[in-house]
């Protein structure tokens, strides 16, 4: 009976025992939780991150080229003869009809005076031919000839008119006289180059367009022509080629400044077309990153924090950074740590005000 006395007190104990141990064992539980989500959150990258906002970016298109003359000619001589006189030199300003030089007439002035007295008794014959015909006094026949010869002796008055003419050179329009190689007493042939007139009122840039920017390319559009010099020259796009150079692939374009304050054509310049406006974010280039598939982009968080790759696109550069587009309006963008994470990662995120300097794309 002792035996059963004592069973009683030694099961409760034990029952007591393994209670405590239940109880111990449920706190130690819960307080391993928080220690576990510790560890695991330290386990995460840490970034520093901007928020980028895009804003609008003026583009323009740059293409190599050179100057010419609005226009040119070769002024020729249409007529042969000894120079007699030179009242223009190479590099002189000239205006439309300016005499440049004069030919020796040689014998055209007696010709001419021979030519103007045939033709002046050609008239009287002929009126007097019809005069009589009209009284009945002269045939038709009569008058038909009279006619002939008098319009013969004014052609040929005529052309030795347009002889004399010719002997003297004259500018068609007005510009700058070069590759002028003519002195007094020479002798000029017909056809023989005498000088060459440029037209400088304008300049005209003449460069090409790579067939993948074309369509961005219209007429009238704002231009400006930067000189090797260093002058910029407002103009516009008034020449677009509709036929590609087979070599090259590209189409030739012209841009027509509104003012030419220098005289050079053939200078090596650039042509600059304003194109509309593309949004972009404004980053530091050390923050372009290549991935495995060869594209440019940036890495940037999602609303979750996980890194994500953007592929974007050079729109425009400078000394304090570069534009891109293909972002969203708005971006959270690694500026640190982007070299320690890769697309998918979490992480943790600390915010500083964006600045291309210090932007290193660690």
């Amino acid at each position: 009976m002792s035996k059963h006395r004592l069973a009683g007190p030694a099961i409760a104990i034990v029952i007591t025992i393994i209670f405590v141990i239940w109880m111990l064992s449920g706190q130690t539980g819960e307080n391993s939780t928080p220690t576990t989500s510790q560890a695991e959150k330290s386990l995460l990258a840490s970034v520093q991150v901007v928020t980028s906002t895009s804003r609008p970016v003026e583009q323009s298109l740059e293409i190599n080229g050179i100057t010419e003359a609005r226009r040119a000619v070769s002024i020729r001589s249409e007529a042969s003869g000894k120079v007699t006189s030179l009242q223009k030199r190479q590099g002189d300003s000239v205006g439309a009809g300016d005499v440049i030089a004069q030919l020796d007439l040689q014998d055209l002035p007696a010709r001419l005076t021979q030519a103007e007295a045939y033709e002046n008794q050609t008239r009287l014959e002929y009126e007097g031919a019809v005069k009589l015909r009209n009284q009945g006094l002269q045939n038709e026949t009569t008058v038909a000839r009279a006619l002939a010869t008098y319009e013969q002796a004014k052609a040929q008055l005529a052309g030795l008119r347009l002889q004399r003419n010719h002997t003297t050179v004259r500018a068609p329009f007005a510009g700058r006289l070069e590759n002028m190689d003519l002195e007094l007493g020479s002798f000029v042939s017909q056809g023989e180059r005498i000088a060459d007139v440029y037209d400088y009122s304008q300049l005209t840039f003449v460069g090409a367009v790579a067939e993948k920017d074309i369509r961005t390319v219209s007429l009238g559009q704002t231009a400006t022509v930067q000189l090797i010099t260093g002058e910029s020259l407002p103009a516009r796009v008034s020449f677009i080629g509709s036929v590609a150079n087979p070599a090259t692939r590209t189409f030739p374009v012209e841009l027509t400044t509104e003012t030419a304050s220098r005289q050079l054509s053939g200078i090596t310049s650039t042509g600059i077309i304003a194109l509309d406006d593309t949004a972009g974010h404004h980053i530091s280039p050390a923050l372009l990153y290549i991935n495995d598939d060869g594209e440019m982009g940036l890495k940037v968080l999602n609303e979750n924090d996980q890194v994500e790759f953007r592929p974007v696109e050079i729109i425009r550069s400078g000394t304090d950074g570069v534009w891109v587009s293909g972002l969203s309006d708005r971006e959270k963008i690694i500026i640190v740590g982007q070299g320690f994470v890769t697309e998918g990662d979490e992480t943790i995120p600390t915010y500083r005000d964006f600045n291309p300097d210090v932007a290193v794309g660690l």
